[in-house]
């Protein structure tokens, strides 16, 4: 089992209805419906999506998206936030220009990023 699979499996114990696509550059897309959103968004929940690039867990995972939907509860955008498709998939979603400070490959992994993504959901702003 890759590395990958075995921090895939991980985050499924909390997320059991995450989704892992391999895509065509050897990349991996996971994808998070169902994440809860604090109040302050448009909605209560998200479906989030990132990639593992190549050479994961080595090269980290960079930016996030969201649904294209996706609001501040006064109907403003997030800050630092575009509308972009994601690489090798396509559709319209939010993407979050959001980055992890540090990354060690021997310690941090999926998990690691999706509390990463979860720190910046959880200022809305």
């Amino acid at each position: 089992m890759t590395p990958l699979q075995q921090q895939f499996d991980i985050l499924k114990v909390g997320y059991p209805q995450a989704q892992l696509t391999d895509l065509p550059d050897g990349s991996h897309l996971i994808t998070v419906p169902d994440f809860k959103l604090p109040p302050g968004w448009s909605k209560p929940q998200v479906t989030v999506k990132f990639i593992a690039p190549p050479g994961y867990p080595f090269g980290r995972p960079d930016c996030f998206w969201a649904d294209s939907d996706l609001k501040l509860a006064n109907g403003s955008p997030p800050q630092r936030t575009g509308f972009n498709a994601i690489p090798h998939v396509g559709g319209t979603h939010l993407w979050f220009s959001w980055h992890v400070g540090a990354w060690n490959s021997n310690f941090d992994s999926l998990l690691t990023f999706l509390n990463v993504i979860k720190s910046r959901l959880n200022a809305p702003g």
